[in-house]
């Protein structure tokens, strides 16, 4: 395995990332919530899914919901609200 290139200069801190995370009782509320947010302008990359296979119980889902600012956030959060998501907010 070679070693990384080290290339100096100064590193930025990225901004706060917003990032919202629901938890579906039933997963089909949750493939859903997936489906409204990607039709409202969510990108694919920016949703992260923990399945039921990875649950404890085995039941459920625990959508990860990255988003780009205040409007965004709070456009996810009602979505996920409404199908019935326990929601957490998290600043990165």
């Amino acid at each position: 395995m070679e070693m990384p290139q080290v290339r100096p200069g100064a590193v930025k801190s990225p901004e706060t990332k917003l990032r919202v995370v629901a938890f579906f009782h039933n997963a089909a509320e949750g493939n859903l919530a997936i489906q409204i947010l990607t039709s409202l302008g969510t990108p694919n990359d920016r949703l992260g899914v923990t399945p039921p296979d990875q649950i404890e119980g085995g039941q459920g889902m625990i959508l990860s919901i990255g988003c780009q600012d205040e409007r965004a956030l709070a456009k996810a959060e009602d979505v996920c609200r409404k199908l019935g998501g326990q929601l957490h907010r998290q600043r990165v």
